[in-house]
């Protein structure tokens, strides 16, 4: 595998051996996300409406969330498909297609925090505390929608088209209440969990320019992989060549200062 930025400013060579793959052929890519400094402690939230159900779970602000291991949460992976064009999808991915995916208001917060919805799949927005939400999802295109969710309730939600950019979520009623969702016509975009640690499985072999996105830093301008950093004017873009094999990235390292003044 190689990486190299997409500004062709660096490549950074890892093993590959043969470099042909089919359409037919499929890889894993993994790695883990490191905060390249001390872990920052989260702001605690002030709870100021519906003190009685909001104040029982301890909240705090999720735009920066490192664990003691330095683990970066919420980074974002996808694939940058050029305009025009589909990626071939894995069969393993279509009944994961028919699910619903369930964005719920849970502890007077969203739950996930980052989410990835394919563009035809069920949209299941959850209420799953006893006081009353709203989850307003504003997308650059114009295909917002602003949904009221009763107290332990539910509402389902279709969204139409493919997000060139992850759609904002808010609750109107809970002002602290923020998350983000991402549209796709593919299934292939990975959020780093709780360690930093994220997967990408049945990638289709070939090369791929890939972008790295996180709440506060937005487009990450430069990481460092297997040493090497990237180019930070390529906005957080890889080319990664992908073949039909797991291929791990390891510690991606992410510096503090992407984080500053934001």
């Amino acid at each position: 595998m190689k990486i190299r930025c997409a500004s062709l400013a660096l490549t950074l060579v890892l093993a590959l051996g043969d470099l042909s793959a089919s359409a037919a052929e499929w890889g894993t890519i993994k790695g883990r996300f490191v905060y390249d400094g001390p872990p920052p402690t989260p702001e605690k939230i002030e709870v100021t409406k519906d003190v009685e159900v909001c104040s029982l779970h301890p909240l705090i602000d999720e735009s920066l969330l490192v664990s003691e291991e330095g683990g970066l949460a919420n980074v974002a992976v996808f694939i940058r498909v050029p305009r025009g064009e589909k990626l071939e999808v894995h069969p393993d991915y279509a009944e994961a297609a028919e699910k619903p995916l369930v964005l719920d208001n849970m502890h007077c917060r969203f739950e996930p925090h980052v989410a990835l919805l394919r563009t035809g799949q069920p949209l299941l927005l959850k209420n799953s505390d006893p006081v009353g939400h709203n989850t307003n999802v504003q997308f650059i295109s114009g295909q917002s929608f602003n949904m009221l969710i009763p107290a332990n309730g539910s509402v389902e939600q279709q969204v139409a088209r493919a997000e060139a950019f992850p759609g904002k979520v808010a609750c109107n009623i809970h002002p602290w209440m923020t998350g983000y969702l991402f549209v796709r016509d593919d299934p292939y975009l990975a959020i780093s969990d709780k360690d930093g640690k994220f997967e990408l499985k049945n990638v289709p072999a070939g090369e791929h320019e890939f972008q790295l996105w996180q709440e506060k830093a937005g487009y990450l301008g430069q990481v460092t992989i297997g040493g090497d950093p990237t180019d930070p004017a390529a906005r957080g873009r890889i080319t990664l060549e992908v073949k039909a094999e797991e291929l791990d990235l390891g510690e991606i390292k992410v510096s503090p200062d992407q984080f500053k003044d934001r």
